[in-house]
């Protein structure tokens, strides 16, 4: 009996590692793809040039984003990619991060698993639950759109929450450093987390932890970055005027981000109100901003990546209490919503069953030709889905559309011409005009881009130098 138990539990070890890696090969393979047929784009270039900044020894002053020559932490408070550069001296390339990110989000289910086995959760509950986890929507489309601190965040989270919850109190505090270094409003997740479990528990460490939270969250955003010449966390106002105490539930994206959230869990973190209050708190930073934080309030994008793990302990705990869902027959309803919801919002991992995603674009092959002559150290400015491939560098830009108006010498004929703008003093300009490029990889229409590229052409500001199909190498002759 022994020997059958032991190899029982064996097989259910096994089948937990192979359901890990299995996740861990689809996300990798879904972003490495998008990745090399250059879909990715704005976010990854910039940590990407941070990353290999940092793995040099050298300020992170990015030259990507929307203010060019401003330090990596005028943007967020980012400390992660310090951490993760030594991996550049092995493979200095984008596809690094995008290698470590789906790696950190499979690792995240490690300390799951162990909690789940702490509270006795039944082996089929307990694999529906990991599946559900792992494939929840915020970490579909955290991994689909480029690389993210929060992807990393979730992962030291579902750790903290772990060691918490064992009573290892050093583990904890290590996990809570890294947690709250990787990105600045992780610190009022923590909090929520220290103060749901102190409820839970009484224990007065939880206050500490609340504590320390706490002073991180005021520093970085009432010391650090109230003070910046640049506002855009906290805005032209002030962070906290921007509050509306009525807007949890004011429009349908929000709605629906509450309905699928909670949905995917079969609704279960309701059952466990003390528990679901981080969650709440998570949602409602982004959401009570309201105009200031109109992007993040969708199910799309990577922002709704920690309401994973915040939400899975609340179904765990729901479980353990009552014992009536702690039974293998379960395990089928937690599954149903996970993979009705996946159909219904045709997430990501949906992509890899369709043609579209494998089919390469036709624009690829002639920007990898082209990249070839492109000067290693050269200083250049590049199409938006080019400039992740070429972000290891001190200076490369954004090639950013907008309109100029031209008094006279119009090179359009018109008093207002698309145009095209960059900081700094870039020595190339690349492009693809492959027809299947977007708004996303483009940043504006295909017709204004390439009447804005035909009129910096016309005024003499670029000359073509290379050219293989679709994609051009350009020769900077003066700035716009």
């Amino acid at each position: 009996m022994v020997i059958v138990k032991r190899t029982y539990l064996n097989k259910g070890n096994i089948f937990i590692f192979l359901t890990i890696v299995g996740f861990f090969v689809a996300y990798l393979i879904l972003s490495i793809v998008k990745h090399n047929h250059y879909l990715s784009g704005f976010d990854l270039a910039v940590v990407s040039q941070y990353t290999w900044l940092y793995s040099g020894f050298k300020a992170a002053i990015s030259t990507t984003n929307n203010y060019p020559f401003t330090p990596s932490f005028y943007d967020h408070l980012e400390f992660i990619y310090i951490f993760l550069s030594p991996f550049y001296w092995l493979f200095s390339d984008a596809r690094a991060l995008i290698a470590l990110q789906a790696l950190f989000i499979s690792l995240s289910a490690l300390p799951l698993v162990l909690f789940m086995k702490k509270y006795k959760i039944n082996t089929y509950v307990l694999w529906a639950i990991l599946i559900s986890y792992l494939s929840f929507y915020g970490i579909q489309n955290a991994i689909w759109d480029d690389v993210h601190s929060l992807v990393f965040a979730t992962t030291f989270l579902a750790f903290f929450i772990y060691f918490l919850d064992k009573g290892s109190r050093w583990a904890t505090v290590l996990f809570f450093f890294l947690a709250i270094t990787t990105k600045e409003d992780i610190a009022i997740l923590t909090f929520l987390i220290s103060l749901s479990h102190f409820i839970f528990t009484r224990k007065k460490f939880n206050l500490l932890l609340m504590f320390f939270s706490f002073a991180y969250f005021y520093a970085a955003f009432f010391l650090w970055f109230a003070n910046l010449p640049i506002k855009e966390n906290v805005g032209q106002s002030g962070l906290l005027s921007n509050l509306n105490l009525y807007g949890f539930i004011d429009n349908n994206d929000k709605r629906s981000v509450i309905a699928y959230s909670l949905g995917w869990f079969g609704f279960l973190p309701l059952l466990t109100p003390t528990f679901l209050l981080p969650a709440l708190g998570d949602l409602a930073h982004y959401f009570l901003l309201g105009e200031l934080m109109v992007k993040a309030q969708t199910i799309f994008m990577h922002y709704r990546v920690t309401l994973a793990i915040l939400l899975v302990y609340p179904v765990i705990m729901a479980v353990a209490k009552y014992k009536f869902l702690n039974r293998k027959y379960f395990a089928i309803y937690i599954l149903f919503f996970a993979l009705f919801l996946t159909y219904l919002s045709h997430s990501p991992l949906t992509y890899l069953t369709k043609q579209w995603f494998w089919s390469k674009p036709s624009g690829v092959d002639n920007i990898n030709q082209l990249l070839k002559y492109l000067p290693k150290n050269a200083a250049v400015v590049s199409q938006n889905n080019i400039t992740p491939h070429i972000s290891e560098r001190s200076s490369v830009f954004t090639f950013w559309p907008e309109t100029k108006t031209f008094p006279q010498n119009s090179p359009c004929r018109k008093l207002t011409c698309n145009w095209f703008r960059w900081a700094g003093s870039p020595e190339y300009l690349i492009v693809d005009t492959s027809p299947q490029w977007n708004i996303l990889n483009l940043l504006t229409t295909r017709e204004n881009y390439l009447d804005g590229l035909n009129n910096l052409k016309k005024a003499g500001i670029i000359k073509e130098s290379k050219q293989f199909g679709t994609a051009t190498l350009y020769k900077i002759i003066k700035k716009p």
